[in-house]
């Protein structure tokens, strides 16, 4: 036979002792392995950490290696899955409170390191730190709560979770329980109470509509902004009197009502472009018509307000990276009730720009009605090059501007 066919016939059996068992190799044993002590003796600076009053479980039973893969992992810290999916195989019960209409949206997203602690706390469920401090860390304004005359109770003693849920609610803002059956769970309606509400039966309100639910310059909490009406005790200017069968009827359209004294704001119907005035409801939209803390009665801050509506979807991740020029207002370049702009510009896009860049481009890109962008065969202008939301390099730029930006006009 030729060493070709000794070779076919070879390889063959080789197949067959294979298929058969009789050349597979027993599985070496795996020697056993003493968790966490071999673990430790490498990452010493976490073995204090099972000292600490509240430990993780699987740390505290010495598994790490129920987190951790100890040879190889595609996920940071060697960890066995993605943080926040490997955290949710055991605590099943967040699962489901993140799946309620308003997660938080660490709990959601993750990662759960930010307030937890993997291993082990001072602090009540790991936490890094008790409350407020943790809910400072991304809520900087309740920096400012704490600074006012007047402070709610549960803020002053920073029991966040008296009102909130830390992962998820079916309420807005994470409350427990939906206002105002959260407010009366502390605070009882009777005679004092309709008596400091001008006869108004206004148990089934929004509190929050007059109220800061964490603290005020003013007395019983009021927000520091009011409407004149709300401020003088006049609710008849745009309610019905309290002997009427519906009390918070108003004397007449929502939208006419408010037009009446801000007569101003229905010039801006006239402008091509009007934002929220064509219904009956367009001032709510934006406006709390009692009091608020902000200036125009605006019911949040614009930074909060504008994105319910505007690059909603992202949630803080969309507004940070939105969020452009230092955090300056929205209105200081858009107008918020109407232009004759489609993205409602407070002036042209070089005036408005000049403004404050005075010396921007004096001596080198060209701007003006008398340069074309060849591109669109429009006037180039500031926003020819530059982008205001979300830009990918610095200076606002869309585009590399080594390069990419510049040969969208000049091929040449």
């Amino acid at each position: 036979m030729t060493r070709l066919g000794w070779g076919s016939v070879l390889a063959v059996v080789l197949l067959l002792a294979i298929q058969t068992g009789s050349l597979r190799s027993s599985e070496a044993p795996i020697a056993p392995v003493d968790e966490p002590d071999i673990c430790l003796g490498c990452h010493g600076d976490v073995a204090g950490e099972r000292e600490a009053p509240h430990v993780h479980t699987a740390f505290a039973s010495g598994k790490c290696s129920e987190c951790h893969n100890p040879h190889a992992s595609k996920h940071a810290a060697l960890l066995q899955d993605e943080e926040r999916d490997l955290c949710l195989s055991c605590h099943e019960e967040v699962v489901a409170e993140i799946a309620q209409i308003h997660p938080h949206e660490p709990a959601a997203k993750g990662p759960c390191g930010a307030c937890h602690d993997p291993h082990a706390s001072e602090t009540v469920d790991q936490l890094h730190q008790g409350p407020p401090a943790l809910c400072e860390t991304c809520h900087p304004t309740v920096t400012q709560w704490k600074e006012r005359a007047r402070i709610h109770e549960p803020a002053r003693g920073g029991e966040c979770e008296t009102c909130h849920a830390t992962h998820g609610s079916e309420h807005a803002h994470l409350v427990e329980t939906a206002v105002p059956g959260l407010c009366f769970e502390c605070h009882a309606s009777g005679t004092d109470f309709s008596r400091a509400h001008s006869g108004y039966r206004v148990e089934e309100s929004d509190c929050g509509a007059c109220h800061d639910p964490h603290s005020s310059e003013e007395p019983g909490l009021l927000r520091s902004n009011q409407h004149a009406p709300f401020a003088g005790g006049n609710c008849t200017i745009c309610h019905e009197t309290t002997g009427t069968g519906n009390v918070f009827a108003i004397t007449e359209g929502k939208r006419e009502l408010c037009l009446g004294c801000h007569s101003g704001v229905a010039d801006y119907q006239e402008r091509e472009y009007h934002h929220n005035l064509d219904t009956e409801t367009s001032c709510m939209h934006c406006h709390n018509p009692h009091a608020a803390n902000g200036s125009g009665l605006l019911a949040a801050e614009q930074e909060l307000l504008c994105f319910r509506c505007h690059f909603e979807e992202g949630g803080a991740e969309a507004r940070e990276k939105n969020l452009t020029h230092g955090g300056m207002d929205c209105s200081n370049c858009h107008v918020p009730h109407g232009s004759d702009d489609p993205f409602y510009l407070a002036k042209d896009r070089v005036s408005l720009c000049a403004d404050c860049h005075v010396n921007a481009h004096r001596s080198s890109h060209p701007i003006g009605p008398e340069v074309i962008d060849p591109r669109t065969g429009e006037s180039v202008t500031c926003l020819s090059c530059h982008e205001l939301h979300d830009p990918p390099f610095a200076d606002y730029l869309p585009l590399d501007p080594q390069m990419d930006l510049c040969i969208q006009c000049h091929r040449k």
